[in-house]
């Protein structure tokens, strides 16, 4: 059994990713948030991308270290 929830600790890191993905992905398209060509609106985006980014990476390379223990 816990092989079979080793396998799938990924999604737990997916699940999460998808739901941020598809916040970001309405705030753009639907409220328009970079339409206003605002420059602290495109930071504040870009910064959020980046913050994303490092985080998947840390939890990537966590998992990657537990499963090579």
């Amino acid at each position: 059994m816990k092989e079979k929830i080793k396998k799938f600790k990924f999604l737990l890191l997916l699940i999460p990713l998808g739901i941020i993905i598809r916040f970001i992905d309405q705030k753009v398209t639907q409220e328009g948030f970079l339409s206003t060509n605002a420059i602290s609106d495109h930071y504040l985006f870009i910064a959020g991308l980046v913050i994303i980014v490092i985080g998947l990476l840390v939890a990537i390379l966590y998992y990657d270290k537990q499963s090579n223990s």
